[in-house]
């Protein structure tokens, strides 16, 4: 097996929605310098997001809004992206003028573990942690034991 083939393997493994999912293909080579609620909230490539701040030595740049509620509830991560405009919508329907994000929850949790943004045409974007960047056709294709449950959609205008 050559070594993309692999790969899909191993993505489709951790996420077994994504082996039906006619969208799913991987957009970016691996990369650590963000993470996926960087990419979902439209940081520029070289940050982490997430409420844990601390200096590392890892050469990454950790940030979290200020003023928000720092820790790992999904209600802080929602918080934090009303600071970018979002707000909470019904569904992970297109809307014409609007980006939208699905935030996930660790199941029996309401820990924040994931964000994907939707594109302009109505397929999905994650960073897979500090991996690759994927699309797949429906937020609902990475819920299971790596990222929970989609926990709410949030939209705000396209710039």
């Amino acid at each position: 097996m050559d070594k993309s083939a692999e790969l899909i393997k191993t993505i489709k493994n951790a996420f077994p929605g994504l082996s039906n999912d006619v969208a799913f293909r991987i957009t970016s080579p691996l990369d650590r310098q963000y993470n996926c609620i960087a990419w979902a909230f439209d940081l520029s490539k070289n940050r982490w997001m997430q409420f844990d701040t601390r200096p590392r030595f890892d050469g990454v740049h950790y940030w979290w809004p200020n003023g928000v509620t720092v820790g790992p509830s999904v209600f802080a991560y929602i918080e934090a992206f009303k600071t970018n405009g979002y707000e909470i919508c019904d569904s992970c329907n297109i809307e014409k003028g609007y980006v939208k994000i699905a935030l996930y929850v660790e199941k029996s949790t309401q820990n924040c573990l994931h964000a994907a943004r939707q594109k302009i045409d109505g397929t999905w974007m994650s960073k897979l942690g500090p991996n690759h960047d994927i699309v797949h056709g429906t937020p609902y294709s990475l819920v299971g034991n790596a990222y929970g449950d989609v926990h709410c959609f949030m939209k705000k205008p396209r710039l």
